[in-house]
């Protein structure tokens, strides 16, 4: 079984322009095939629930209004240079 990953390395989501507020319904496995995923930008969006996987080769999250607690468990940021969780729900960083 060939394991297919995504070549994205940049995703920046800006809701600001959208006029209405809705909450964004989502796959919270999204990132989970995204292995060249390094700088994942995300402003002024309302997720339903945060997301279960962060790549390792993560260097740049910045997500405003992150919308769980904590930053998923299996995540060791150890390329994380950049870290701006603005407005979020974060109770602690435990890694």
């Amino acid at each position: 079984k060939c394991k297919r990953l995504f070549k994205i390395e940049i995703i920046c989501l800006d809701f600001s322009i959208s006029d209405k507020e809705e909450t964004v319904e989502w796959n919270e496995n999204a990132f989970m095939k995204m292995e060249n995923l390094k700088i994942l930008i995300i402003r002024n969006g309302k997720f339903s629930k945060g997301p279960n996987y962060f790549p390792e080769g993560l260097t740049v999250l910045e997500w405003h209004r992150y919308p769980s607690n904590c930053l998923p468990y299996n995540f060791h940021p150890n390329n994380l240079l950049i870290c701006k969780l603005p407005d979020s729900s974060i109770t602690s960083f435990e890694f």
